[in-house]
């Protein structure tokens, strides 16, 4: 022991060592707490979805969104439909998606077609899957145990502070890593996930998520949500607007009769 350092001194400084490490919270405990957000039951809203292409070129679609948690009940995660109201020649172009607990499970999906007014199952690889902006994979909810997570320190971005997670997938994945930037609150129940870089299997950075939330009767919910390709530059910006939480909705608004309906839902 350094002579100049008494004993009290050293005891003092072993205990506010221990106190900091004791601070830092790891990772699985950060992803517990800050990816695993409270959504209500069921959501209706307005979502607009605005493509600005590599060439510049923007284009807009809006929806009138219904969405419903299964929390797992006969495998499936949730259930969404969206019923196209923007551009007006495409309004009555419905879509409805179901996603599954199971890992390696696909969701599934179908279109309703206003000119043969017939609903019809689509494969994930048709245009409607989002490849510009989000993918199936980017919208399921990963089980815990389907990444290795590892705490990579904290950051600040614009004063606000940030727990970096990288989180590497144990199975299939079309990427070899997550970093995600959880940000860091006074408690857990502020902390959410505002963005994600994700990563090719050679490291290179293919994509860039942000995120601004809205806490509506206790449920997060995205604000604004910016998916930026970082190869093609092209950006895909995704706005819930007018959101309720927890109407009510039933298991009959999620079926292919539904999917049928013309117009606007209420």
């Amino acid at each position: 022991m350094n002579p100049k350092i008494t004993l009290p001194v050293a005891l003092h400084l072993m205990v506010c060592a221990a106190a900091a490490s004791a601070a830092e919270p790891s990772a699985t405990e950060i992803v517990q707490h800050c990816y695993y957000k409270y959504a209500g039951d069921d959501q209706r809203s307005r979502l607009r979805i605005t493509l600005n292409d590599p060439a510049g070129k923007k284009i807009s679609t809006e929806f009138t969104r219904l969405w419903k948690d299964y929390k797992g009940q006969d495998g499936i995660i949730d259930k969404t439909i969206l019923y196209m109201t923007y551009p007006p020649d495409s309004r009555g172009l419905n879509f409805m998606r179901w996603s599954y607990a199971s890992e390696g499970k696909v969701p599934d999906q179908w279109v309703y077609l206003p000119e043969t007014r017939m609903a019809r199952r689509i494969s994930q690889r048709d245009p409607g899957n989002m490849d510009w902006g989000y993918t199936d994979e980017d919208l399921r909810i990963r089980a815990l145990d389907e990444d290795v997570h590892r705490y990579l320190g904290a950051t600040s971005q614009e004063s606000q502070q940030y727990y970096l997670v990288e989180s590497t997938p144990k199975g299939n994945s079309s990427y070899g890593r997550r970093v995600s930037w959880f940000s860091k609150t006074p408690d857990w129940e502020d902390c959410v996930e505002s963005r994600v870089d994700y990563y090719d299997k050679q490291g290179t950075l293919i994509k860039k998520q942000t995120v601004r939330w809205q806490k509506i009767k206790g449920a997060w919910v995205w604000k604004t949500a910016v998916a930026q390709n970082m190869l093609n530059k092209a950006t895909v910006v995704y706005d819930m607007e007018q959101v309720e939480v927890n109407t009510g909705l039933k298991d009959d608004d999620f079926n292919q009769r539904a999917l049928r309906q013309e117009g606007v839902r209420p």
